[in-house]
């Protein structure tokens, strides 16, 4: 559901697009971890092999490169009532909560 997307993320952009939300609370707001996203852009007229995302992803290796993530629950949360149990698609999605203060 929506709600496990935004509560429970577990994509990288996800996290990273989440993390910049403005946050009406100044004591969360500072103690809340920001994901600024650095390397290429990639060009959408000729994106780079593999994952979309992984010109800009701080947990891309060398499989990022080589295939293309398919959208699936991640191994690690199959078979859970975990409310991070949704579709991702990444190599190495896990949950990172980043829209509450840590």
């Amino acid at each position: 559901t929506d709600e496990q997307i935004y509560d429970h993320p577990t994509h990288p952009y996800t996290q990273a697009l989440l993390s910049a939300v403005p946050v009406p609370d100044p004591e969360t707001r500072g103690s809340r971890e920001r994901i600024i996203l650095t390397g290429d852009v990639p060009s959408p007229a000729n994106p780079p092999s593999g994952c979309r995302f992984r010109t800009r992803c701080w947990k891309a290796q060398d499989k990022c490169a080589e295939e293309v993530p398919l959208l699936a629950v991640p191994e690690r949360f199959k078979g859970t009532d975990s409310p991070a149990a949704h579709e991702s698609a990444c190599h190495f999605a896990e949950e990172k909560d980043v829209v509450h203060a840590a």
